[in-house]
């Protein structure tokens, strides 16, 4: 009995050692475990800071590498529109190069056949020489004549100096001439055109007559103030056709009776005139 309660003290006393211990290592472990779990904070904390300032710097980086590549991106743009420029600018160097060496060749053909030429002709071109010469002795002779056209020339211009003055003179007379000949004309034209009278081959247009056919007498609206006098012969026409002829009977200042001169026209067709053009005969 005492040795199962001695076991049994012992017993509890190993328990009670084992709860100690592993109260303490709990304890302990719970101590480290918050120590650790500070420190992971604290290094979470500093994970943060990093990854806040990391971001900070990334976003920084990004954005200028953004701005680069836009740069560069520009710079492509304009490389190749300049590149653009000078295709094109090289495309028309090289077209004119290709013409100036068509060109080139052309003319180096044309040199060549130019001296073909001139090794064929060296005969004609010693006969062009001795031609030359003979031209070179013929130069005083043609001074010669240059002088004596010289010569000439000055005295055709002395001529002309004096024909001038003459023409000058001359030009005076006719503009005399040429005034007294416009009076003239206004004369004759006032003459003809403001005279009250008639002359033979004229002719004028009368509307108002009288008409005895059974006598043959024909009354005019016109007499002496136009020229018509006893004795002189008219023809009477309308639209250029013949009616009649007449003879001036009676005239007075300004009325006349006329003799209807019988087989020629037809006086008759006065009755249906209203006018007729009267000619001087």
């Amino acid at each position: 009995m005492r040795k199962i309660s001695l076991f049994l003290s012992i017993l509890t006393l190993l328990l009670c050692s084992l709860g100690v211990w592993k109260l303490n290592s709990v304890i302990t472990n719970h101590k480290e475990m918050q120590v650790a779990i500070s420190v992971s904070e604290k290094n979470l904390q500093n994970l943060e800071v990093e990854i806040e300032e990391f971001s900070k710097e990334h976003a920084a980086r990004f954005s200028r590498e953004r701005r680069k590549n836009q740069d560069m991106e520009e710079q492509i743009l304009n490389f190749s529109t300049e590149k653009t420029k000078l295709e094109i600018t090289f495309s028309s160097k090289n077209s004119v190069i290709n013409d100036l060496k068509a060109s080139k060749e052309e003319k180096e053909k044309k040199i060549l056949e130019m001296k073909v030429e001139i090794r064929a002709n060296a005969g004609e071109l010693a006969s062009l020489k001795q031609k030359a010469l003979d031209v070179d002795q013929e130069i005083p002779q043609i001074e010669k004549q240059i002088q004596e056209n010289e010569m000439q020339s000055e005295n055709e211009k002395s001529r002309s100096i004096q024909v001038e003055e003459s023409l000058s003179n001359y030009a005076e007379i006719t503009k005399v001439l040429k005034e007294h000949q416009e009076r003239t004309l206004d004369s004759l034209y006032s003459e003809k055109y403001e005279r009250p009278w008639i002359e033979e081959g004229e002719m004028i247009q009368l509307k108002k007559f009288s008409l005895d056919l059974d006598k043959g007498l024909l009354g005019l609206p016109v007499g002496q103030e136009i020229g018509l006098e006893p004795g002189a012969f008219f023809s009477i026409a309308h639209l250029g056709e013949l009616i009649c002829k007449i003879r001036i009977k009676e005239a007075e200042q300004n009325r006349s009776v006329a003799l209807i001169m019988p087989l020629f026209g037809n006086p008759r067709k006065l009755l249906e005139l209203e006018s007729f053009d009267l000619k001087h005969l």
